[in-house]
């Protein structure tokens, strides 16, 4: 994937580096999937943007080490949470046909 034409050459670096896998589950990135990049070290807490501090990710596993970095320390101030309100709360999509 490291070759892929619409890969910056950051994630380019990154994949080739990773050899392929996501960091977090170790898991193989695919075709399509939604990657970001991370920073190892939060630079909430004092990480850089150096490459050796940056990593991909599935969008998701990187929702997870967010929020698990968050957790450990000072929040992220670009992570935003939100709450559910009354006008939010979950019902059936669609009805059965009976």
């Amino acid at each position: 994937m490291g070759k892929h034409p619409e890969a910056s050459k950051r994630d380019a670096m990154l994949l080739k580096r990773q050899k392929d896998k996501c960091s977090h589950y170790g898991l193989f990135f695919k075709n399509g999937d939604l990657l970001e990049a991370d920073h190892i070290l939060p630079r909430s807490q004092g990480g850089s943007e150096d490459y050796k501090n940056l990593q991909l990710l599935h969008r998701h596993c990187h929702d997870v080490k967010t929020a698990h970095d968050s957790s450990r320390g000072m929040p992220d101030k670009h992570h935003v949470i939100e709450e559910l309100d009354a006008g939010k709360l979950a019902r059936p999509v669609l009805k059965t046909s009976r």
